[in-house]
């Protein structure tokens, strides 16, 4: 008997809520023996299409050193070293993604339910991909996008017809800008074959040294198209990932003032970061709201950033700090409560 599943990609071991946007609910038979696997790319990917990322902090090894040994023993140089030469893309790996089932207790009525999810277990990391299941691009597919809490400002694309496939995806990290003396993003390719088995490459990435200051940004962009030809018909997918990355100062408190039409202070309310309410009603006559962010720089000084909210937003955002040094942005809905 088929199930009725929500699917997701997600690294196990990232900190945080698991968060979905824009995912469809599937229609899916389960997937006995689907197991975490790392394989050689005996063969290129071919037809399989890019279809989004898996971002790290730091190098996804997937290199078989040991069968590239191996199959290069007569090239060891003096000194025991081997320089690596030539074509070695048969020796990059795989890592295909395990279909699990999880089950979550929803925090409003308690009650129990399973999703089912694509999942690297073990590796932390950041997915962003926008899938079809089953992996053809025809009428019937549903699309799946997976994301993270830890994408923000979030925008996708996609385009399905008989002559082409079209993803689109861009979206924005912000990170902790003088936590670590090293700061690296890797954004590494995620697949899909004609089976519709999900799997990530290894990629470079880029790697800033020093503190960074706020403000500080870079974007880095992977795009590819493939054309497949079948029964003498040509049909093309193209894919284009964009991600911008922005430091930030982490944010220590925010506190919300509510004014009046003479700007007066009606009231003020003092909030720990990430322990925002979901819902804020406003009282009967104010005006509008300003957002204070207080922050501290890489000199331990104070930094204030303001924001001003009325009537026109439904709702409000701040920023929070994870531990690993991402921050990520909550949203509080307003509820003006206007006659």
């Amino acid at each position: 008997m088929p199930f009725l599943h929500a699917f997701l990609l997600r690294a196990a071991s990232s900190p945080g809520r698991i968060w979905q946007k824009r995912c469809q609910t599937v229609y899916t038979p389960p997937a006995p023996g689907c197991q975490l696997a790392r394989e050689d790319l005996a063969e290129t990917r071919g037809s399989d299409r890019l279809i989004g990322v898996f971002i790290t902090r730091e190098h996804l090894d997937l290199f078989d050193m040991e069968r590239y040994l191996n199959d290069n023993i007569h090239k060891i140089a003096k000194g025991g070293s081997i320089a690596i030469d030539g074509d070695i893309s048969k020796y990059e790996g795989r890592l295909y993604a395990e279909i699990v089932t999880r089950t979550l207790t929803n925090p409003e009525t308690g009650k129990s339910f399973e999703i089912t999810e694509f999942s690297f277990e073990g590796i932390d990391g950041i997915p962003y991909f926008c899938a079809t299941k089953p992996p053809n691009g025809y009428e019937n597919d549903f699309t799946i996008n997976g994301s993270d809490e830890a994408i923000s400002d979030g925008f996708s694309r996609t385009l399905f017809n008989d002559e082409e496939d079209r993803i689109e995806l861009e979206g924005t990290i912000y990170f902790w800008a003088f936590r670590n003396s090293r700061t690296s993003f890797f954004m590494n390719p995620i697949y899909q074959g004609q089976d519709g088995r999900i799997y990530v490459v290894s990629n470079t990435g880029t790697i800033l040294a020093g503190d960074q200051s706020e403000g500080t940004a870079f974007t880095q962009t992977i795009e590819s198209t493939t054309t497949v030809t079948e029964n003498e018909k040509s049909k093309t997918h193209h894919a284009l990932i964009r991600m911008s990355f922005v430091a930030v100062n982490p944010p220590r408190q925010v506190i919300v003032l509510q004014m009046d039409e003479d700007s007066n202070i009606l009231s003020r309310e003092a909030y720990t970061p990430g322990q925002m309410p979901g819902t804020m009603t406003p009282e009967s006559n104010a005006a509008y709201l300003i957002v204070e962010t207080h922050k501290q720089d890489q000199d331990g000084n104070r930094v204030v950033s303001r924001a001003l909210y009325d009537e026109s937003h439904k709702h409000l955002e701040t920023l929070y700090c994870r531990p690993d040094g991402i921050c990520v942005k909550q949203f509080t809905e307003l509820n003006w409560n206007r006659p």
